[in-house]
């Protein structure tokens, strides 16, 4: 895996990630226009990376992308929402079964790093600070997937998109579930280190869905299982 630092390397990455952080974060909302010229000239890019990050965007459900015209935003309804929960549950509980088997002690290292340092964000309210939050999370979710081995597996998680939070629906309250949340991700690589696949299975899958139970009782949302994602 790479580094926590790592940065995307090519202009159509680095617009896909650019674009996908401020649709999920809400700061790119629900029916907005994306033009890809105007996207291109703000992102100091050409026209061409721009229509590929678009292209994906489409495909993982975020944008309504029209060649030659730009995208649309998509709005995502509370019942859409949950069952991208479900869908995430079922993959990545099978990515951590097979990864407890197949992760290395540098993976083991890493998820460990990327724990610690989401400690310091989970009771964090700013928009930097979510953000922070959002991308080690993600990255501990694909540090998994990339580990179970599976190609088919990372191309699945990667084509659910990660829902996408608005406003600030977890951001007022959600401190007190992202920092459980925090806590599962460290079950998860208790689980992973002793090689137990059912144990692992369980937690990640346990995780998820406390997640998405959140939703289910009108509450604050888990953030840290929604960020500029992994798998997604």
């Amino acid at each position: 895996m790479a580094e926590v630092d790592a940065a995307p390397t090519t202009g159509a990455q680095v617009a896909f990630e650019s674009l996908r952080a401020r649709i999920l974060s809400g700061e790119l909302p629900a029916h907005a226009t994306l033009r890809e010229q105007a996207l291109a000239e703000e992102l100091g890019v050409s026209r061409t990376p721009v229509r590929e990050a678009l292209r994906r965007l489409d495909s993982a459900g975020l944008v309504e992308f029209i060649p030659n015209r730009g995208a649309t935003v998509l709005a995502w309804t509370v019942e859409q929402m949950r069952e991208t929960y479900f869908m995430r549950a079922a993959l990545e509980s099978r990515a951590a079964g097979l990864a407890a088997a197949r992760i290395e002690a540098a993976d083991l290292q890493l998820l460990e790093l990327l724990i610690v340092r989401m400690d310091d964000f989970v009771q964090a309210t700013d928009d930097a600070g979510i953000a922070a939050l959002g991308v080690l999370n993600a990255q501990f979710h694909q540090t998994i997937v990339v580990a179970s081995g599976s190609a088919q597996l990372l191309s699945l998680t990667e084509s659910v998109s990660r829902v996408p939070m608005m406003e600030s629906r977890f951001r007022a309250n959600g401190a007190e579930h992202r920092a459980r949340s925090n806590h599962h991700h460290r079950d998860i690589l208790t689980a992973l280190a002793s090689g137990d696949a059912l144990w692992a299975e369980v937690a990640m899958r346990s995780h998820i869905l406390a997640a998405r139970n959140m939703m289910s009782r009108g509450g604050e949302v888990d953030s840290t299982c929604v960020d500029a994602s992994t798998s997604g």
